[in-house]
């Protein structure tokens, strides 16, 4: 009768050890999933490092050209969900100052992105944008897809830096004239997010 209690007390604890452990697990795997980088609205300030390269084709000839664009800064507002070990996404409008060589334009760019989330601090995301040449002549340009792709790293819910690299393109048809200009190269941002 003794080794039956015994016996009893053992399975009786073991089960309730086994009980508890899995109830700890759940409850860990549920504020896991309940983690968030990063979510709401954000407004942030843009620096590019930008190059310029021009195709144009005239008369069937093509001439190439490229250059550092000197002086970019950007502003952006946005929206960004970026669940814990989920899939998330960004939405971004943002416009480019550009100044080079003494004159000056501007690009007007939206921007949407999957994203996730490995911690609450890194993720990775990647996505296409379209953009359009704003200024005296952007009539004349037509908006074109482009790409970026990059990390961010949130040192806040609130707070965060991207590191991206980003592809904008738009083009100029004309009779026997075509235009196709690409600005390439790495971006830092600061965004806050509410």
């Amino acid at each position: 009768m003794k080794l039956v209690t015994k016996f009893m007390v053992l399975l009786t604890l073991a089960l309730m050890t086994s009980t508890a452990s899995a109830q700890n697990k759940q409850t860990a795997k549920v504020e896991k999933n309940n983690a968030i980088s990063s979510n709401g609205f954000r407004v942030g300030i843009a620096k590019p490092m930008l190059r310029a390269s021009t195709k144009a084709t005239v008369n069937g000839e093509s001439y190439h050209f490229s250059d550092d664009l000197d002086q970019t800064l950007g502003l952006s507002v946005g929206y960004a969900s970026l669940p814990v070990q989920e899939l998330g996404w960004t939405v971004n409008a943002t416009y480019i100052d550009i100044q080079n060589q003494g004159s000056s334009a501007g690009i007007a760019r939206i921007d949407g992105n999957f994203a996730f989330a490995f911690t609450e601090i890194i993720n990775l995301k990647g996505g296409l944008n379209i953009s359009k040449i704003t200024g005296s002549n952007s009539n004349e340009y037509d908006p074109g897809i482009g790409f970026q792709g990059g990390f961010g790293f949130q040192i806040t819910k609130n707070f965060g830096i991207d590191l991206n690299y980003t592809e904008m393109a738009q083009s100029r048809t004309s009779d026997l004239t075509r235009i196709d200009i690409k600005e390439s190269g790495f971006e830092v941002g600061l965004n806050a997010t509410f």
